[in-house]
């Protein structure tokens, strides 16, 4: 049995396979580029250039220090003194919320 013997309508050509077969004309079958004839165009969401000015202020180091906030709240709670304004939390809480639901 001869392998290259392929059965009607295979063809001994790699390119064959190729999902979009290059036109007999065309300037990629001459080995020559094709003409660009526009550019991309990309456009960001305005969510997504927010997450660009924050990711940008965020590695530039901009941010507030809050160390020593941090540190304070951590002696207070290992001292056991630290207490939890019920009704600031909640209302960050609901603001967070509503910031989440205007995202969508």
């Amino acid at each position: 049995m001869a392998i290259d013997k392929l059965p009607p309508g295979f063809h001994n050509n790699p390119v064959s396979n190729n999902k979009y077969p290059q036109k007999s004309g065309s300037a990629a079958a001459s080995g020559t580029p094709a003409p660009v004839s526009g550019r991309d165009e990309v456009t960001l969401t305005p969510e997504a250039r927010q997450l660009n000015r924050m990711q940008q202020s965020l590695s530039a180091g901009t941010g507030a220090d809050n160390s020593a906030r941090l540190e304070a709240i951590k002696k207070a709670i290992n001292e056991g003194s630290y207490t939890v304004n019920a009704d600031r939390l909640a209302g960050n809480i609901i603001s967070l919320e509503r910031d989440i639901e205007s995202l969508y």
